[in-house]
């Protein structure tokens, strides 16, 4: 028998990838705290649509005070997809409904592991990143994806276990992640995280703060570029100095982006080149999380991003004032003090 896989959290993330999962036979449940979202699933299907085709999926739905009735048939495999901020109560609300050899994965933006260990164990917590998937939940039961599909050329699931180690079940995690996109195994999962949360906040920061989206930091020259470089050169520092391995950041080599912060005119040029690049493979522009969550007067997870560089280089001694510039203002915006405006950016710089 196939494995019980619970999305905790079934907005865009969780939601687009539990779905197609039960699209291709998968035993899925989807639990989400949107009334109007799980009821819309329920009674219509999760609609799919955007770079992987148009697809009505019926799929079952779950709101949280449902949860409960896992006593009757436990969960194999517990995906975590909500904000960083919700992650120690739903891994603290889910472990209880695990089978004995079951597991909670973390599929969030930001670094999450510790914290459901702290919840569950660390030999119940597995890592999977999801590298650039792109999708956006824009009404109830209605998912787009506006990322072209890896495929051979992109792993966009990438499943690692805390110590590093290849295992069976990591290795059976991807084969069915498989069914969405292309997935493996990782044995660095820590280096992974560290490389995709480097992704993030380059744009992440100066969305929720200016309102635009991703165009500003990726195609024009302007101050949004510069920033955004900056972060990228401040994030990477960070992360070596905890010793991580980093990959390619938007397709970009880390060293590019060093060069390029440096003052390097080859390197600025090749950043340049492959953010055009990379923005070719989109369908469309993105605020992306933060920037969304910005629009739609929700709590950005700006703490668990570009704060969280802030905080882990605060910690090893390599300082990263942008993200700390960014992260102070983008919370003045999550408390209502200011409002998305393009001049807010203006001083970061100094």
């Amino acid at each position: 028998m196939g494995k019980h896989i619970a999305f905790v959290g079934a907005g865009a993330v969780g939601g687009y990838v539990g779905a197609h999962l039960a699209r291709a036979g998968e035993d899925i449940v989807l639990i989400d705290p949107w009334p109007e979202h799980v009821n819309a699933i329920n009674r219509d299907g999760m609609h799919l649509g955007g770079s992987q085709g148009e697809h009505v999926v019926r799929v079952k739905a779950m709101h949280i005070h449902e949860v409960q009735s896992f006593v009757r048939k436990p969960v194999d495999i517990a995906i975590i997809c909500t904000k960083s901020y919700d992650t120690e109560w739903v891994a603290l609300m889910i472990k209880q409904y695990l089978t004995p050899q079951g597991y909670i994965v973390s599929m969030q933006n930001g670094v999450n592991e510790e914290r459901i260990a702290s919840v569950a164990g660390w030999g119940k917590t597995v890592g999977c990143i999801i590298s650039t998937i792109s999708v956006n939940c824009f009404k109830p039961g209605y998912i787009s994806r506006y990322q072209q599909p890896g495929g051979k050329k992109h792993t966009v699931f990438r499943v690692g276990e805390v110590h590093g180690k290849e295992t069976a079940r990591a290795a059976e995690l991807a084969a069915i992640l498989g069914a969405v996109d292309s997935a493996n195994v990782t044995t660095n999962l820590w280096g992974e995280r560290w490389t995709k949360l480097t992704a993030n906040t380059i744009t992440h920061g100066i969305l929720g703060a200016t309102g635009l989206d991703n165009r500003i930091v990726y195609l024009e020259r302007g101050t949004a570029h510069r920033i955004g470089i900056k972060l990228a050169v401040e994030a990477i520092a960070v992360g070596r100095a905890q010793g991580y391995k980093l990959g390619t950041i938007l397709g970009i080599a880390p060293d590019d982006w060093s060069g390029a912060g440096s003052g390097d005119a080859a390197a600025l040029k090749r950043v340049q080149d492959g953010l055009t690049a990379w923005m070719a493979t989109l369908l469309e522009p993105s605020q992306s999380s933060v920037g969304r969550d910005v629009a739609r007067g929700r709590r950005s997870e700006i703490d668990f991003t570009n704060g969280l560089v802030a905080e882990k280089g605060a910690e090893v001694g390599v300082p990263a004032p942008t993200h700390a510039a960014l992260t102070a203002l983008v919370k003045r915006i999550d408390t209502g003090e200011l409002k998305p405006d393009p001049k807010n950016i203006e001083t970061i710089l100094g």
